[in-house]
């Protein structure tokens, strides 16, 4: 498939992704089910924490591990219960600015409020100074937005590759997790891959944290 084919494979695949996800979680139902939903992703994001903290104490730092974040949109599965904690127990959390054509960082310090992005399909971000693009690298976790992603790794996201170009700065030791709803895990080979598409060989959703076989 060539790269104008493949494009508009991705897009008509997201189109038709994003139109199930609004109807499934989208009004009063679809706000309470991903409420319900966020408190099985801290459940199932738990041991996630005694991976990055279990590393940061063997490094014997004395610092917080980084990881990165994102704030989620109306219908997007929702992390921020799990930020929380990552948080009370010492993680710098850093979130996703709108900057051109680079992701950029906002350190949140876990009071600060959250503004309204500028960026197209961004959720919101933190106030605070933005640390630049380069900030990912120091992150020991990355907790990853998608519009779905499938069982041999491939991650489609909102079509403009902001995350395949951050998450090619991150050291080989950072775990990387697609954060998504149950229904969005599909079948391996279900989403086309292009050459800078990056895979993720984790997947959390509110029915569990999968190891995938990426191909």
């Amino acid at each position: 498939m060539d790269s104008e084919a493949l494009r508009a494979h991705k897009k008509t695949l997201r189109t038709e992704l994003r139109a199930r996800r609004a109807q499934r979680y989208g009004g009063e139902q679809g706000a309470r089910r991903r409420e319900l939903e966020a408190v099985r992703l801290l459940e199932h994001g738990r041991p996630l924490l005694g991976e990055i903290f279990g590393r940061a104490a063997a490094d014997g730092s004395g610092d917080g591990p980084v990881v990165a974040a994102y704030h989620p949109t109306g219908t997007e599965a929702d992390p921020r219960m799990l930020v929380r904690e990552l948080v009370d127990r010492g993680a710098r959390m850093i979130f996703p600015a709108a900057a051109g054509p680079e992701l950029d960082w906002i350190l949140w310090d876990g009071r600060s409020e959250f503004i309204e992005s500028p960026g197209r399909g961004f959720g919101r971000e933190p106030r605070g100074s933005r640390l630049g693009a380069a900030a990912i690298a120091q992150a020991a976790l990355v907790l990853a937005p998608a519009v779905a992603i499938d069982r041999s790794g491939t991650r489609i996201g909102h079509g403009a590759g902001y995350y395949d170009r951050a998450l090619t700065l991150l050291p080989p030791a950072a775990k990387v997790v697609g954060v998504i709803h149950p229904e969005e895990l599909l079948a391996a080979g279900a989403l086309p891959r292009g050459p800078l598409d990056v895979p993720v060989s984790r997947v959390l959703t509110a029915d569990g944290l999968v190891t995938l076989e990426v191909s």
